[in-house]
């Protein structure tokens, strides 16, 4: 995932892991929420309402017009944050115990009315349509992307000897 961001950003900090550990954590696909965050950060470049300092990757309480939404402290909040908003849409069971509530706007979700990812279609971005194809195609070219690089890997093992 960071070798994706960074193909586009040079200087996009490593969030996979995060996104991973969290994901696993909510039962949140962390690696579809990490391509979300590409397209809420265009690549974690910034070039909307959100500021990188806010480490908002989900373009939470952004809701145009220059308003910049929510702040968090550190990009593993920012992270945790998605993931729960995400967590928020998918399930209308309480949080799982662990981590601290750290979604301003957590409460404000109708629970559990986008269990799957087109579902945030004019939800989570509006008007959003096509807003959660959007996501899954950012995933698709981030799959691609590393069976491109894991045949490229196969390819220089093939050329080395045996020896």
């Amino acid at each position: 995932m960071n070798k994706y961001a960074k193909k586009v950003n040079p200087n996009a900090i490593n969030l996979g892991f995060y996104y991973t550990s969290f994901g696993d954590h909510y039962g949140i696909r962390g690696d579809i929420a990490f391509a979300q965050a590409m397209l809420e950060t265009n690549f974690l470049l910034f070039t909307g309402d959100v500021k990188a300092g806010q480490n908002n990757f989900a373009g939470i309480g952004a809701t145009g017009d220059g308003a910049s939404g929510a702040s968090f402290d550190s990009p593993k909040d920012g992270v945790l944050s998605h993931i729960q908003h995400l967590f928020a849409y998918a399930s209308a069971k309480p949080l799982p115990p662990g981590y601290p509530l750290v979604d301003p706007r957590f409460h404000l979700v109708e629970r559990g009315v986008a269990p799957a990812w087109t579902g945030l279609n004019g939800r989570w971005a509006v008007p959003g349509k096509n807003y959660g194809e959007s996501i899954l195609n950012i995933y698709k070219s981030m799959l691609s992307d590393s069976i491109q690089d894991l045949e490229e890997v196969l390819k220089e093992i093939d050329r080395q000897s045996l020896s």
